[in-house]
């Protein structure tokens, strides 16, 4: 005798699956396919729509509208939620998928979706449909909660060696700071001793320091202020992280083992020098920067204007017009190679001897 499906009486076949004494389709009416919530809320950022999964607040993909956002968030939140009943997991010739019917246009806070569950059983398909009721609840992310209230978790304190920020060190800093997540910037003060950057977060705060440390030769320090305790007791505290930045940065004139340099890069713990009257170049750890390797023009040196009148195998002889015309002499190896007569030089007199900065 032919096996039946106890229920419906199909006989059983090679193309119908049969899941014990049922076929499939009267399994699938007796049983759910899938798990799934009635309700499903949604928790959106009014101020950055930034949504909230399994717990963390997401930053969404698009900003085209508050309603794709919704549906972007939705999309997160019930995938989650959504699972194959333990029954239907593995059973041969079975595929399970479901699919979300959205309304097209989002008017209200609360609204009605459907979750398809689509069953292929060898050739047959079927469907089970499962309404759910969607809720949006509009808040405050942490992020934009302390923007608000004009609290933080760490500080960058920005300050230079120079004694103040200039047009310069700005342009830079705010280069950086745009290449950061503006979400986690709390607010960048400006006060006298330079710039103080409010920081969400302690991990996105020694971020903004490295990259301001690669980029500007900065020396970083942290430390922890502002110790206490919260509600449950536990010890909080906010992170200081101090950048301060070389009394140099690149284009600067500096001397380096008795001659003069240019600073032609600054990149992550190395420091380009370019020799101003041989041209070559010369790498030194950042380091060099601080601790006196590199150093400053003296404010005595004197700039002046001399004229190649000739040369010979060991020095150049130049005069300065704007004196007594004394015929000067100057090492050959101290001026650039292609010098000739008639050549103007630029030089610096730095404690009565001549650096050659290159051709005027």
């Amino acid at each position: 005798m032919g096996r039946f499906c106890a229920k419906c009486g199909r006989a059983f076949t090679e193309e119908v699956v049969f899941v014990g004494n049922l076929c499939i389709q009267c399994y699938l009416e007796e049983s759910r396919v899938l798990t799934v919530p009635s309700k499903v809320e949604i928790n959106l950022c009014k101020s950055c729509f930034s949504y909230k999964v399994k717990g963390k607040w997401t930053k969404p993909l698009t900003h085209d509208s508050p309603e794709n956002i919704v549906k972007e968030a939705l999309g997160k939140n019930v995938e989650d939620k959504i699972k194959i009943e333990e029954k239907y997991r593995g059973l041969k010739g079975v595929q399970i998928v479901y699919t979300m019917e959205i309304p097209s246009e989002i008017h209200s806070t609360q609204f009605p979706i459907t979750i398809v569950g689509k069953v292929k059983a060898g050739k047959e398909a079927y469907e089970q449909r499962y309404p759910v009721l969607v809720k949006v609840s509009f808040t405050l992310c942490p992020n934009c909660l302390m923007r608000v209230s004009k609290t933080y978790k760490a500080i960058v304190q920005v300050r230079s060696s120079r004694n103040s920020l200039d047009r310069i060190d700005r342009g830079k800093i705010n280069k950086i700071l745009r290449e950061m997540d503006p979400h986690n910037i709390i607010d960048v003060e400006e006060v006298r001793e330079g710039l103080n950057i409010k920081v969400s977060d302690t991990t996105t705060a020694r971020i903004l320091a490295s990259k301001i440390r690669n980029e500007m030769g900065a020396m970083v320090s942290e430390s922890f202020k502002h110790v206490r305790r919260d509600r449950e007791g536990k010890r909080t505290s906010k992170l200081v992280i101090v950048v301060r930045l070389p009394k140099f940065r690149e284009n600067d004139l500096v001397m380096f083992r008795n001659d003069m340099f240019r600073i032609v890069k600054i990149s992550g713990f190395r420091v380009t020098l370019r020799n101003e009257r041989t041209n070559t170049k010369t790498t030194v750890s950042v380091d060099a920067l601080w601790n006196g390797r590199i150093s400053s023009i003296p404010e005595t040196a004197v700039y002046k204007k001399y004229l190649v009148i000739g040369r010979d195998d060991r020095v150049v002889y130049v005069v300065d017009a704007s004196e007594s015309y004394e015929v000067k002499e100057i090492p050959l190896g101290y001026v650039p190679e292609n010098v000739k007569p008639g050549d103007e030089l630029k030089v610096a007199i730095i404690n009565g001897k001549p650096y050659v900065l290159g051709k005027a």
